[in-house]
C-alpha cells in the first residue's frame, strides 16, 4: 500500500475528538449533538447489554456463574465498565487510546465507582496483571488487523481462569461487495478512499477511518477448544452488513 492506516492512531483520534461517536456511530452521540441526557442514554444502554450477557451465561453455560474479576478489552469510554462494576468485585478496562481511558475514568468518578482499574493496551497486554473469571470484548477486534487480533485473543485466553467465561465478539464476513474501482482505491490508495468515504457519508474529511477486518472462525474456534472449552454459544450480529458473532465459552 502507498499509505498504511494505523488502527491505534485512528482510535486515539476518536478518543480525543469524538469518543462517544467512535464507540457507537450514531449522529446522536456525535460531539456536536451530545447532551448530558444523551450521554446518560449512551451509558445506560450498557446496562441492558450486560444484563443480557449474564442471562445467556446462566441459561446456556453455567447457571451458578458469578462474576468475581472481569476484564473488558477495548473498554472505550466505559459504557460496559459501569454495569460490570455494579455486579463484579473488580473490573479492569483495557484500551489502546489514552483519551478513551481518560473519559472512562471521568465517567467512573462521576458515578462514585471505585472498583475499576483502567489499563493502557498493547499487543501483549503487558500492563494487565492477574487473572479473570470473565473476559469480554464487543465491537473491538474488527478494528484490529487479524494477525495482531489473534495474538491479543490468545493472551486473553491465557488470562481467563479455569472455569472462567469468555464473551468475545468478532466479525467474519461482509454482505456487500466493493466495485473494482472502490477495491483498487481501498487497497492501493486508502488515504483517498478514506476522503471519498467521508464525502459520501457527509462526514468531515478528517473523520478518522476505522478498519473493518474479518477473522477466520476456524482459527478462533480452534484456539478456544485448545483451552479445553466443551461448549461454545454463538450469537450472530450484523452491523451495517458487517457480519459477526459473539462467542460465549467456558474454559475448563
Amino acid at each position: 500500500m502507498i499509505f498504511n492506516n494505523n488502527s491505534d492512531r485512528e482510535w486515539e483520534k476518536y478518543g480525543r475528538d469524538n469518543p462517544y461517536y467512535g464507540v457507537i456511530t450514531d449522529a446522536r452521540y456525535h460531539r456536536d449533538n451530545l447532551t448530558a441526557e444523551l450521554k446518560n442514554e449512551f451509558l445506560n444502554s450498557g446496562v441492558d447489554y450486560i444484563s443480557g450477557v449474564v442471562s445467556k451465561i446462566h441459561h446456556h453455560i453455567d447457571p451458578a456463574f458469578k462474576i468475581a474479576r472481569a476484564l473488558d478489552f477495548g473498554c472505550g469510554v466505559g459504557r460496559l465498565l459501569v454495569p460490570l462494576a455494579a455486579i463484579s468485585d473488580d473490573v479492569t478496562g483495557v484500551d489502546v487510546s489514552d483519551s478513551m481511558l481518560a473519559e472512562a475514568r471521568r465517567n467512573c468518578e462521576e458515578r462514585g465507582i471505585r472498583n475499576v482499574e483502567l489499563v493502557s493496551s498493547d499487543d501483549n497486554l503487558s500492563r494487565v496483571t492477574g487473572s479473570y473469571n470473565l473476559v469480554h470484548s464487543l465491537i473491538v477486534f474488527q478494528h484490529i488487523p487479524v494477525a495482531r487480533g489473534e495474538k491479543i485473543f490468545a493472551r486473553l485466553l491465557e488470562l481467563l481462569t479455569p472455569g472462567g467465561i469468555g464473551v468475545v465478539h468478532f466479525t467474519y464476513a461482509k454482505t456487500y461487495k466493493l466495485g473494482k474501482l472502490a477495491t483498487f482505491v481501498k487497497y492501493y490508495l486508502p488515504f483517498f478512499g478514506h476522503i471519498l468515504a467521508n464525502l459520501k457519508a457527509g462526514r468531515p474529511l478528517n473523520t478518522p477511518q476505522m478498519q473493518m477486518n474479518c477473522y477466520d472462525m476456524n482459527t478462533l474456534l480452534k484456539m478456544i477448544q485448545q483451552q479445553g472449552a466443551a461448549v461454545c454459544l454463538m450469537e450472530f450480529t450484523d452491523h451495517g452488513g458487517e457480519l459477526g458473532t459473539i462467542l460465549y465459552f467456558k474454559k475448563h
